[in-house]
């Protein structure tokens, strides 16, 4: 497949005649005004009517939120509140012609300088829809720029940018970057996309579904990009998922991370073959995520692998999944940036089963969230591997297997069991 390239002689023109126009008219959104006149930008008021046609969004946004990032003029942000939604716009650095348009219409679209990589949950609040048009390739850090967008939308993103290619079949995923003025003679133009490299981007952001809308001649690129998945099959033709566990996938403890761009592994059965990253469906705190890896594990084992989705808050997150044919499993827990601490630990006992290479310890105070990943056994000074961790059980210890080297000596030895900086006393054991 042909690919359109940045130089590309047509859309080189077809910017010049934008920028000319732009000059002109002073704005590049079209703005229509209560009493019916039109401040007219570069883009034709009808143009920018048919884009937001071509939008799965509702005519009628009362009660909902809506974010426009780099909202220029200020179309579409003018555009959702007449629908009578409650509009925040913001963009990198102040545009006038935004004040202008919103004096005239006596809008009370909140506008912020703002730049998309400063977005957060607990800084913007969250939206139920949220513009990222004509951005990303303005960027030098588009994914992480992608992740924040994810990490404020609750449900759908409308994600528009620049893209080398008009095709999206059998292109292999690529990213041109431009390290000066190779984009259109355009100093502030980073990157250009294919198609397929748009979307995977998205899907690797964070969003679970990614549907292109529109590829254009203009080489422009549309998706809606979404959050959660379709509902449940209505008449599933598959049992749901048999959920084992759901744990860290380098540590396979419970605590993971956000900041640490942490991943999770779900073990579970299922009697279905074929199960791909396409028809697994996994969801953690309330969020759908696509896998990036789906193995089976053997019989009717498999695991699935995938990021844990932008924009949760740090507690325990319950995590499910289901697959295309069938309802959602039952739920297990993680620990999302929850801190484990411990006021004390005792070592209640341990013991080898005869030559067994497991050594089995029961331990006192360790909190809910002490797994692999932080919890830490030494024999008389070196570390022991943590073969199994219990489940945590408020009314009693937590057994905790520990793998012993090959070839172990006879002799006595000291046992300590600790987490971050708490430690239990010495736990004296003779292997004979």
């Amino acid at each position: 497949m042909a690919h359109i390239q940045a130089k590309d002689p047509a859309c080189e023109a077809y910017n010049k005649m934008l920028l000319e126009d732009l000059l002109q008219k002073g704005f590049y959104h079209s703005i229509p005004l209560p009493d019916g006149r039109v401040l007219k930008g570069v883009i034709p008021l009808e143009a920018l009517q048919e884009r937001v046609d071509e939008f799965p969004i509702p005519a009628s946004l009362a009660g909902r939120r809506v974010l426009d990032i780099g909202t220029w003029d200020g179309y579409f942000a003018f555009e959702m509140e007449r629908r009578g939604a409650e509009v925040v716009a913001i963009d990198s650095t102040e545009i006038e012609n935004f004040h202008a348009a919103h004096s005239l219409l006596e809008s009370k679209v909140e506008y912020r300088v703002q730049d998309v990589c400063e977005l957060m949950p607990e800084r913007n609040g969250t939206f139920d829809i949220v513009f990222f048009m004509g951005v990303l390739y303005h960027l030098k850090h588009p994914l992480l720029a992608l992740e924040r967008v994810c990490g404020v939308t609750r449900e759908m993103a409308i994600v528009e940018s620049f893209v080398t290619n008009e095709g999206v079949t059998g292109e292999i995923p690529t990213l041109q970057f431009y390290e000066t003025n190779e984009l259109l003679g355009q100093v502030d133009n980073w990157c250009g996309p294919n198609v397929q490299c748009l979307l995977a981007m998205c899907r690797t952001a964070g969003f679970a579904r990614v549907e292109l809308i529109r590829v254009s001649v203009a080489q422009r690129a549309v998706a809606a990009c979404y959050r959660h998945w379709l509902p449940e099959p209505v008449a599933p033709t598959a049992e749901p998922p048999l959920l084992i566990a759901c744990t860290h996938s380098g540590n396979y403890g419970v605590n993971v991370s956000l900041a640490k761009d942490d991943y999770l592994t779900a073990f579970f059965k299922s009697a279905e073959s074929g199960l791909t990253n396409d028809n697994i469906l996994p969801e953690v705190g309330g969020f759908a995520v696509r896998p990036v890896a789906v193995h089976s594990t053997g019989a009717d084992g498999w695991q699935a692998s995938f990021r844990i989705p932008p924009g949760l808050s740090a507690g325990w997150q319950d995590v499910r999944l289901r697959t295309a044919s069938s309802r959602y499993s039952g739920t297990v827990r993680i620990a999302l940036d929850v801190p484990a601490r411990a006021d004390s630990i005792r070592i209640a006992s341990a013991s080898r089963p005869g030559e067994a290479a497991i050594l089995s310890l029961m331990v006192d105070g360790l909190p809910v969230n002490g797994d692999r990943g932080n919890v830490r056994i030494s024999l008389s000074g070196a570390r022991l591997e943590i073969h199994d961790l219990s489940a945590h059980d408020a009314a009693g210890p937590r057994r905790i297997d520990v793998k012993l080297p090959k070839g172990f000596p006879a002799g006595r030895y000291e046992l300590v069991v600790s987490l971050g900086t708490t430690k239990s006393e010495p736990f004296s054991i003779e292997f004979k």
